[in-house]
């Protein structure tokens, strides 16, 4: 059961709708988002590129571009080494056109998610060495990996850095002590001594503000790379960054780009995934376009996802985009099968154990921070399943599967709110081969026989309460039916784009009465609902887990009166709703509807400022 919290933050939305023109309530939920001052404000409704932070603030960008402008002159082979993910795709793209039209002699190599395994490595070093690459720029990898730059400078290489990851660090009575690897420049917003003012950038994010000041320091007109926002767009969504500031304007002029997009491979995969012609929204980047995109790396090679943003023959862009269109596919349906399993395995309170002789069952009771070993699972879908694990329990979740290398377990992590998933688990580093993330997702290898030893001693030292295990849903308002209008709705678009950290505005309703509900759907999955306040005024929602809500309308007022609300006679149900905003277009006539998130029984709500 969710908290629902209503937030009540202060501030004069008189004075803000009037000073930018909008409404005293979009004022509010504008305040709701943490955008505070004058100057955020304008950023957040109205922010353009040219308000983008300029790329020299980020520490030892100095170093890098002087670098890079010696190397380009001297036209020295630079290697870019990127990761398999969607961030590492659009983020060695960036850097590989950055540098081209600048004249660099510039290749890239991406790690094979299976032999290579994450980031930076010896393999990949000595591939470079072998083929006579003077230069290695890494991105979305490289900050964690100090043993493998320090042999590449052994080779005499010459190493630059680019990262947005957590830094690495051992604790010493209590301080923090970061471990920068020895690169030649380590460029990384995260780094405690850089100054660039905002830290919450994708690795695609770096290597394109790189670009930006390298192009502008050699005298060039860096807006001829403004078509490479509309990768940093896919990535910032697709590696669920925040939504806010310089991200919300990347985000935000990328996806204009992309609907009008002249990449080649992108239209390719549009047309591939249906979109051809569309506006480009988020969550075409969210459950599309990243997902096909990010798909290679994940079950194939990652090299193919560059392959497209590059390529300039149309049959061959084709070819690529309905391989990840259907590469997709296949990983969803995997991803399926493997949430149900671990679903039923945690509800049972069963987790399988590697052994020398195999695998066997372990009763573990109800732990705080799920770890979870599956046998038999592709390494690839590991993170995806913990993402549906920990929206399903609320809890912290790590899950491992076997190296198909044959090296120990390799899994990924999700986390909650209340829990710094990537400092919890460097305070047990010793038990890791390898590890490296965010506060709240974190990819790993151990060794087998490691997995027990890190799971007790994660549930022993995490310090979550039962209170931090219920997950919080916070109101922006409480908002009568009356009030739900298409100009209110219309007004609400300049709060998009919505991600992580600017989500969609969360209305509530309390003592809803249920006029109607009928199931649709090809297996009647779906609730089409019809809702009406103590005045008489109606409003139509569709709930997705329609079911659901059925059962918990049996449990709340029994069985009567839900033959009653399913028959559309008079009924005592009432309820409290949450739910967006929804426009409906049918036959010409424009209505707006609920869309629900959560429905309870009629209680009330606390507040929070």
């Amino acid at each position: 059961m969710e908290r629902w919290v209503l937030l009540r933050k202060g501030a004069d939305f008189e004075a803000i709708g009037k000073k930018y023109q909008i409404s005293p309530r979009l004022a509010c939920l504008i305040r709701n988002r943490d955008v505070i001052g004058e100057e955020a404000i304008e950023r957040y409704l109205n922010g353009t590129i040219s308000d983008l932070y300029d790329g020299m603030l980020m520490k030892d960008a100095d170093k890098a571009i002087d670098i890079l402008k010696e190397k380009i002159a001297e036209e020295k082979k630079i290697r870019v080494i990127g990761d398999y993910d969607i961030d590492g795709v659009n983020a060695t793209y960036i850097l590989l056109e950055g540098l081209e039209r600048l004249g660099a002699y510039v290749d890239s190599d991406i790690p094979d998610r299976i032999g290579d395994g994450y980031g930076l490595n010896r393999h990949l070093i000595d591939r470079a060495y072998d083929a006579g690459i003077d230069t290695i720029i890494t991105c979305d990898n490289g900050i964690a990996a100090a043993n493998e730059i320090a042999y590449g400078k052994e080779l005499g290489m010459t190493i630059i850095v680019t990262d947005h990851h957590e830094i690495p660090f051992d604790e010493i009575d209590g301080e923090k002590i970061y471990r920068l690897p020895p690169a030649d420049a380590v460029i990384d917003p995260k780094q405690k001594d850089c100054v660039y003012p905002f830290k919450g950038l994708c690795g695609a994010a770096v290597a394109y503000k790189l670009m930006e000041a390298l192009w502008e320091s050699m005298g060039k007109d860096s807006t001829d790379l403004d078509d490479l926002i509309e990768n940093v767009a896919i990535a910032t969504v697709g590696d669920v960054m925040d939504l806010e500031d310089e991200n919300r304007i990347f985000v935000k002029r990328g996806l204009r780009r992309l609907t009008n997009s002249t990449n080649l491979g992108i239209n390719a995969l549009k047309k591939a995934l249906g979109l051809d012609g569309k506006p480009i929204e988020v969550h075409h980047l969210s459950f599309r376009i990243g997902p096909s995109l990010n798909s290679t790396g994940r079950l194939e090679s990652a090299k193919e996802g560059v392959e497209l943003l590059l390529t300039d023959d149309p049959a061959r862009a084709e070819s690529l985009a309905q391989d990840m269109a259907k590469l997709n596919e296949l990983r969803k349906e995997m991803t399926d099968r493997g949430v149900r399993a671990a679903t039923d395995w945690v509800r049972k309170d069963i987790r399988m154990i590697p052994t020398e002789d195999g695998v066997k069952e372990k009763k573990i009771g109800d732990d705080k921070v799920i770890v979870l070993y599956m046998p038999g699972i592709h390494e690839s879908i590991a993170g995806l399943i913990a993402s549906k694990l920990k929206e399903a329990f609320y809890r912290p979740t790590l899950v491992f599967t076997d190296a198909e290398n044959g090296h120990g377990l390799k899994g990924s992590g999700r986390s909650i709110e209340t829990y710094n998933m990537f400092d919890k688990l460097c305070e047990h580093k010793e038990l890791f081969v390898k590890v490296g993330g965010h506060p709240m997702a974190a990819g790993f290898t151990i060794t087998r026989e490691a997995l027990e030893p890190l799971r007790e001693a994660l549930n022993r030292d995490c310090n979550l309460t039962d209170a931090d295990l219920v997950e919080k849903l916070y109101v922006d308002e409480s908002c009568a039916i009356k009030q739900l209008t298409l100009p209110l709705y219309e007004e609400l678009a300049k709060l998009e784009p919505y991600g992580t950290a600017n989500v969609r505005p969360l209305f509530g309703i309390v003592k809803m009465g249920i006029r109607s509900i009928k199931m649709v759907g090809n297996e009647g999955q779906y609730a089409r609902c019809t809702f009406v306040d103590g005045n008489g005024t109606r409003i139509n929602g569709m709930v997705f887990r329609g079911k659901e809500l059925l059962d918990n309308i049996k449990v709340w007022f029994g069985d009567k009166e839900c033959d009653k609300i399913l028959k559309g006679l008079q009924n005592h149900a009432l309820i409290d709703i949450l739910y967006h905003m929804k426009k409906n277009e049918f036959n010409g006539t424009v209505s707006i509807q609920m869309e629900p998130v959560s429905i309870r029984k009629s209680v009330y709500y606390e507040t929070s400022k």
